[in-house]
């Protein structure tokens, strides 16, 4: 049956393999279209959330035409410990999928592409523009008025003040 293996690969490295995040370092159009939906070569730079050696890990795949990934992006990433060229991301669909990527993946899931709500995502560019003095004063506004909620506040915070 057609897509069966991956499926069953995909249930396995969630049930045994191990975690990281995928942060995007290239990304090529192939030229291929499926349902008018892009076919892309990804690079991925992998950190390990158990603190071991990064490793670069490539794929190709079709992604949606109005989300495709972009350098810099992150992403939740399963792999085999043994077999780095075994491994799998997954793209955070909506509030149950970011409850689950929380619960599997701690703080180091609040950094990743999708986490956030809207309003963040939509302020974000801007906000890297400016320094961090502007962009904690920005952050702070955003929690004062409801639009972050404390664990989301924390962790930017924590990525704003580690790039100092």
């Amino acid at each position: 049956m057609f897509g069966r293996g991956k499926k069953a690969k995909a249930e396995n490295l969630i049930a045994s393999g191990l975690r990281g995040v995928g942060i995007v370092t290239d990304v090529r159009d192939t030229g291929m279209t499926v349902n008018d939906n892009p076919r892309v070569k990804m690079v991925f730079r992998v950190e390990p959330l158990d603190g071991s050696a990064a490793f670069e890990a490539k794929k190709t795949s079709t992604v949606s035409r109005v989300a495709i990934p972009r350098a810099g992006d992150r992403y939740p990433v399963w792999y085999d410990g043994e077999d780095h060229e075994t491994w799998m991301y997954a793209v955070i669909a909506d509030d149950n999928g970011r409850q689950q990527i929380r619960s599997l993946f701690g703080a180091a899931a609040e950094t990743m592409t999708g986490m956030g709500s809207p309003a963040v995502a939509s302020v974000a560019p801007a906000a890297m523009e400016q320094g961090p003095l502007e962009r904690l004063q920005k952050l702070s506004e955003m929690r004062a008025a409801g639009v972050l909620d404390e664990a989301e506040f924390e962790a930017t915070k924590a990525r704003i003040l580690a790039g100092i």
